[in-house]
């Protein structure tokens, strides 16, 4: 189940985050739509493991610096940072569901 949700937190990123130049702008907005229809259908243990994927990529995008003063969460958006919390927290599923 884990590799699925991670899958499927990788399409939701591209979905939602990537640009024009990456993905067609109106499948984008097709997909986004039918979002709240993929998560009302999700199981309870699907929806546990797509908010653990989220809450390791929150982790990951969100660490202190490192020994050398990198850390990626000088990239992540707001928005960005409101997805994942929604994600991590399954606050999404109740927003989009």
């Amino acid at each position: 189940m884990n590799t699925l949700a991670e899958l499927a937190f990788e399409y939701l990123w591209l979905v939602l985050f990537a640009g024009e130049d990456v993905i067609d702008l109106d499948y984008s907005v097709k997909c986004q739509e039918n979002l709240s229809v993929y998560f009302s259908a999700m199981t309870p243990g699907e929806k546990e493991a797509l908010s653990a994927v989220a809450r390791e990529a929150q982790a990951r995008l969100l660490a202190e610096p490192d020994e050398h003063g990198y850390t990626p969460r000088k990239l992540v958006t707001e928005e960005q940072r409101a997805f994942l919390e929604a994600l991590a927290s399954g606050d999404i599923f109740e927003q989009w569901g």
